[in-house]
């Protein structure tokens, strides 16, 4: 469906559909915290013209023993006072992302009258507003807040975004908080959005904003979305744990954007190591795409190493080393038992309503049944291993618990948030 940029944009599902009902927040965890890498030159590059203060707020009639240095210039490079430090995610109204795009650092400010200021020493200090990088990078803000353009024959009347508890009315005029940015799909492209603060899913097109926030915000995504660090091969199981197995060498391209919804080690003979791989979101935006034919192909899988985390819930893995090599061996009948159970429950699943339903069709029964279908060829195999059992196990346990659960998360309209370039 085409996006109207005359128009808000319509709500994201409430549920991952290879999420097995567990929420975003409930798949986030606390990462080791790490300073963020700089180049150590104690500088900040001013995105607006800036005034000094002294420690009360108050603006100085002379700085630095001139009243020409009270008044700092847009684009200025400014030496600032203090140590860049590390800091718990998402703790801090102003920060810095290291390398990993996951942990945060930042300098220390100072808060005063409501209002965050930077020391720039000899007594003075910048309102942090105006500070677009800081060593030469970029300055990101927690929440910011933005105007929406007037109401005029062009552009937007106003309406309502986002679903549930999150419905906002936004008005032309109206002064917004919004807390990340992110894009969803457009037709054949895609539009970038911002989400409005204390929302989950309400969003506004950004070319509805008058005044642009001067800092970058953070990314959101549904999804966990890493981005692939080379051309990157894409396997099944099977093929990791046998090398001597023929693989369909689907290729993803370097510096593309995937999505990833689960983190295992896995067996890999050569190396006689476990290795960490991730698993591939089925959903893609594009059917012609590389992902889309590697998950067609149940090549679901690219290796960690390849990648650097974007964005989303930040995965753990659903194994250890010792046991991904316990379970490179043939799967016994005894260790098919817990997926024997899932299938003998087809029949229940197919009767129930929500299988049923019309507006599924397309969505969480497919996705059920595709699901099924795969777990039944790993029950039947006498080669597969008891790591393929336990992600049959995985996969249709999710889809089964997607399908029975979907009737509390809306019409089964599957739509993504993709990661802003």
């Amino acid at each position: 469906m085409k996006l109207s940029k005359k128009i808000f944009l319509g709500s994201i599902a409430g549920i991952l559909i290879l999420g097995a009902g567990f929420s975003v927040s409930q798949q986030l965890k606390s990462t080791p915290i790490t300073a963020a890498t700089t180049s150590n030159n104690n500088t900040l590059k001013l995105v607006h013209g800036a005034y000094v203060y002294n420690k009360k707020g108050r603006r100085l009639k002379k700085y630095c023993g001139s009243w020409s240095n009270t008044h700092l210039r847009k684009g200025t490079n400014v030496q600032y006072s203090g140590t860049i430090q590390p800091i718990e995610k998402d703790s801090k109204q102003y920060y810095l992302l290291n390398d990993d795009n996951y942990n945060q650092s930042w300098l220390p400010y100072k808060k005063i009258k409501g209002k965050y200021y930077y020391s720039i020493g000899h007594g003075g200090y910048i309102n942090a507003a105006n500070v677009n990088e800081i060593d030469g990078q970029p300055l990101y803000v927690a929440c910011a807040t933005v105007t929406v353009k007037p109401k005029d024959n062009h552009g937007f009347s106003g309406g309502y975004t986002g679903s549930g508890t999150s419905r906002t009315l936004v008005k032309p005029s109206q002064k917004l908080k919004v807390d990340c940015i992110t894009k969803i799909p457009d037709g054949n492209s895609t539009s970038k959005v911002y989400r409005i603060a204390g929302t989950t899913d309400a969003f506004i097109y950004i070319g509805h904003i008058k005044t642009q926030p001067r800092q970058k915000l953070a990314t959101y995504t549904m999804y966990t979305y890493v981005g692939l660090k080379q051309n990157s091969n894409t396997y099944n199981i099977a093929t990791i744990l046998n090398p001597k197995t023929t693989n369909k060498n689907i290729t993803l391209a370097k510096d593309e954007a995937i999505p990833v919804v689960r983190e295992i080690y896995v067996w890999v003979p050569n190396d006689n190591k476990a290795e960490l791989f991730y698993r591939l979101n089925y959903y893609t935006p594009d059917a012609r795409s590389n992902l889309y034919n590697a998950t067609t192909n149940q090549l679901f899988y690219i290796k960690a190493a390849d990648t650097t985390y974007l964005s989303g819930p930040q995965l753990t893995p659903a194994n250890t080393p010792e046991e991904a090599r316990t379970d490179a061996k043939v799967a016994t009948t005894t260790d098919k038992q817990d997926l024997q159970k899932l299938i003998d429950q087809e029949k229940v699943i197919i009767a129930s309503a929500n299988y049923k339903n019309e507006l599924y069709v397309n969505t969480y029964k497919a996705r059920y049944d595709e699901a099924l279908e795969q777990a039944k060829t790993v029950n039947s195999s006498t080669s597969a291993s008891i790591t393929e059992v336990k992600e049959a196990v995985w996969y249709l346990t999710t889809q089964q618990q997607a399908l029975l659960n979907a009737s509390k998360f809306g019409n089964g309209v599957i739509e993504d948030t993709m990661p802003v370039n």
